[in-house]
């Protein structure tokens, strides 16, 4: 529903929907609130109290938005890339000290010494690759990564024409 005013300084003039899901990062349902008091002041209630009056007076509609005028609906978008900024600091800042603790991020490898052997074996056999691949339960990328580790060339014809350096 678009009002026909600035729901934060009741403007009347360059009126313009904003979404307000990426302004505030809640999970707001039309539900009452744990401990909501309706005759509390807006200044004394937390955010999710407030979206909650918000759409019970329909100021934000049912499908999230807020008609508001275009300086706050900039002022709006700031608030966003400075989430935006701090949420990657502070994710950057959490990965840091993970890796100081030793946590290993990533898909964990199926490559072990084993594997590599195997690998080396079976291409010095001339066993084709997509062969290799199957028998082994790995992927042909895996076995052209674990090629190019070990400078290893194919000895089966067929696996020449795919190699990429």
């Amino acid at each position: 529903m678009k009002l026909e005013f600035c729901a934060v300084c009741g403007v009347t003039t360059d009126l313009q929907q904003h979404h307000i899901e990426p302004v505030v990062f809640s999970k707001i349902g039309r539900k009452t609130p744990k401990g909501y008091d309706a005759n509390k002041q807006l200044k004394d209630c937390n955010p999710i109290e407030v979206f909650k009056w918000l759409f019970d007076q329909g100021i934000i509609s049912d499908d999230g938005e807020i008609t508001v005028c275009s300086y706050h609906h900039h002022l709006m978008h700031g608030i966003v890339k400075f989430q935006v900024a701090e949420h990657n600091k502070l994710v950057k800042e959490g990965l840091r000290k993970a890796r100081e603790r030793g946590v290993i991020f990533g898909r964990p490898t199926k490559v072990n010494d084993f594997i590599s052997g195997e690998v080396e074996n079976l291409l010095e056999s001339g066993v084709a690759i997509k062969t290799i691949g199957k028998r082994l339960k790995i992927g042909i990328g895996t076995i052209y990564k674990i090629m190019k580790e070990k400078n290893i060339k194919s000895k089966n014809p067929s696996n020449h024409k795919v190699m990429i350096e």
